[in-house]
């Protein structure tokens, strides 16, 4: 027997199963709760994140306040109400709340139409009649922008506009403070999330305008603002949970629109599930060495029998028939022990009984082989005298259809030969005079060109009929059907003027060649017209028409004769069947007819109705260009 691989082996696939079935089920347990582990630790980090985000949403909202609130206060004091007070005094007012919260770098009065009233530095150079920061702020509203940049010093903003009204309530200014935003970044950066989790702050557009890595500001931000949390992956850093918070306020002025985003990494933030992943492999190892252990105890059981099972049969293949195992385990294999001692009791006496019936067949075969050399040898003989009577039975269908066509060809060579007798006794009566003159020798040559015409038509006649009587090779030519309804004609067209039957011809010019025998063809056709003509005794027209048919050529006989009875149409091909009395027909012409063009691979139909005349249409395969 042959080596079989480890994989194939019995004991591997029967523990295989065991080990399966004892993991599949510890595997799925642990697998979900992991899972839902895994999801837990996940919402509570995100959670963790987002409370964070919350915190430093409203820490940052407090701040932002208390900065309004320190422009509205000073917008609404009575030396800015008085608008006949010296700028100066207000420049003074300014620079008291500018050095009592160091966080304004520049407040700014501004007139309704853009120009400065008075400025503590005047640090900005920009166009004060374009921002939207001053336009809100002169039309009465209370306005903060979005994070920008002064030059002089280099300063990371925000304005705050607050408008100044007069003691009648009108509108005379606009008061504009430039929040320095490190007052701002101190709050974010003074936030810890672990070893790697900071705050940032992005705008509306998805810029930081603040961050601990001052590297950072005004940079694209990954994060995506319409999710309130989300995992993104970093291409220079470890993937990153984010948690964020929109920046809103409750209050009737307008605040830019930032988000509070709580960054942390990923492996940092899920640090309890890195544990909970390596306590889960522990598990699994010790559970699969036990299932392990339990599924090779269990296999070695079930094989050992098996395999003393196999030597049993190992010493049969060799031809022992006398082995017998000896497996007495109660169970299952020890019944099949026993069943198999049992066979190979039978299986002995079997072997015996087969060899004496081996002699007996190969006798028996030895009978046969020689009967079955005989009856080739008979059907070989039979078959060869079929095809001799077959050929024999066409020869006689054309000798039957010369002799029906005998009389008009004794009449179609009775003209020409008593033409050429008239002129030679005509010609004998002249010469016997003594005096012949020069007008009656030119008559000679003339009646001599007469006599050779005569004498043609009738060699004509004569070949044509040898060569439809001769008989014809088996060969199989390219074939002009126009040609062979035309030689059919010129033997029996004589005869059917004579009959008064009128041949009206529509030969189809560009008719294609077909594979077929001359001769065979010509007796097919010769015969369906004589059976027009016999079918019109009174006379009549036969239609004789060919055309190019889908890949065939047909070939139509259509004569105003009697017709076919309908209980006649469907035996009209068999074999000594005919309708003719007095002995005038064999009943053999159509049956052969039929055979002629089944050889021809082609078929032969019938069209008729009693007293309407009969159609007969033969179809046969065009010359295949292969063979061209």
């Amino acid at each position: 027997m042959g080596n079989i691989s480890f994989f194939r082996k019995l004991g591997f696939k029967i523990a295989l199963p065991f080990i399966l079935v004892g993991l599949l089920p510890l595997f799925i347990g642990i697998f979900f709760l992991f899972k839902y582990t895994e999801g837990l630790i996940r919402d509570d980090a995100c959670n963790n994140l987002g409370l964070l985000a919350k915190n430093t949403r409203e820490e940052v909202c407090r701040f932002m306040c208390s900065c309004v609130a320190d422009m509205k206060m000073l917008a609404e004091s009575e030396d800015m109400k008085d608008t006949e007070i010296h700028a100066d005094k207000n420049l003074l007012a300014m620079r008291k709340i500018q050095d009592y919260y160091k966080r304004f770098e520049d407040i700014t009065m501004i007139d309704t139409k853009g120009r400065v009233i008075t400025s503590t530095t005047y640090n900005y150079r920009g166009e004060w009649r374009t921002k939207k920061w001053f336009l809100e702020a002169v039309k009465g509203n209370v306005f903060v922008s979005d994070a920008h940049i002064i030059l002089d010093p280099y300063k990371v903003v925000l304005a705050i506009a607050v408008p100044l009204i007069d003691k009648n309530g009108k509108i005379y200014a606009a008061l504009v403070g430039q929040l320095n935003m490190e007052r701002l970044w101190e709050i974010v950066d003074s936030i810890t999330i672990g070893n790697t989790g900071f705050v940032t702050i992005m705008n509306d557009q998805q810029y930081y305008v603040a961050h601990p890595d001052k590297g950072m500001l005004f940079r694209q931000a990954p994060f995506d603002p319409e999710k309130k949390s989300g995992v993104i992956d970093s291409s220079d850093s470890e993937a990153l949970f984010y948690s964020a918070e929109k920046y809103s306020s409750t209050i009737e002025y307008e605040f830019p629109n930032w988000r509070i985003v709580v960054v942390q990494g990923k492996r940092d933030a899920l640090s309890n599930l890195s544990k909970l992943k390596y306590n889960v492999i522990y598990v699994l190892i010790i559970g699969l060495f036990l299932v392990v252990l339990i599924s090779i105890f269990l296999s070695g059981s079930i094989v050992k029998p098996i395999q003393t099972l196999i030597h049993g049969m190992s010493r049969v293949s060799d031809g022992d028939l006398s082995y017998k195992t000896s497996v007495k385990s109660r169970d299952e294999i020890g019944l099949l022990g026993a069943a198999f001692n049992d066979m190979l009791m039978r299986l002995n006496k079997a072997h015996q009984e087969l060899q004496g019936k081996t002699e007996e067949l190969r006798e028996a075969f030895n009978e046969i082989s020689l009967l079955n050399v005989t009856l080739e040898k008979r059907v070989e003989e039979r078959t060869k005298e079929l095809r001799e009577k077959q050929h024999q039975l066409v020869q006689a269908g054309k000798l039957a259809a010369i002799g029906q066509l005998g009389a008009g060809v004794a009449h179609e060579l009775n003209n020409p030969i008593a033409g050429i007798l008239g002129y030679t006794q005509f010609m004998l009566d002249t010469l016997s005079k003594e005096n012949i003159n020069i007008e009656e020798v030119y008559a000679f040559k003339k009646y001599l060109q007469h006599i050779e015409n005569g004498s043609r038509r009738c060699k004509e006649i004569i070949q044509n009929l040898l060569q439809f009587a001769r008989k014809s090779p088996e060969e199989v030519l390219s074939v002009n059907v126009n040609n062979v309804v035309a030689d059919t004609l010129s033997l029996i067209e004589r005869q059917l003027l004579v009959n008064k039957i009128e041949v009206i011809k529509n030969l189809a010019p560009d008719i294609k060649q077909v594979e077929g025998n001359h001769g065979q063809l010509q007796q097919v056709f010769t015969n369906i017209i004589v059976n027009a003509q016999q079918a019109m005794p009174e006379g009549g027209q036969l239609f004789i028409s060919t055309r190019n048919e889908n890949g065939n050529v047909a070939i139509e006989f259509k004569d105003t004769g009697c017709g076919i009875p309908e209980k006649y149409k469907d035996r009209i091909f068999e074999p000594f069947f005919t309708t003719k009395m007095d002995w005038k027909g064999t009943g053999l012409g159509l049956s052969i007819c039929y055979d002629i063009i089944k050889n021809h691979n082609g078929n032969i139909e019938v069209d008729s109705q009693l007293g309407k005349g009969a159609v007969f249409t033969i179809i046969l395969p065009v010359k295949s260009d292969k063979n061209v």
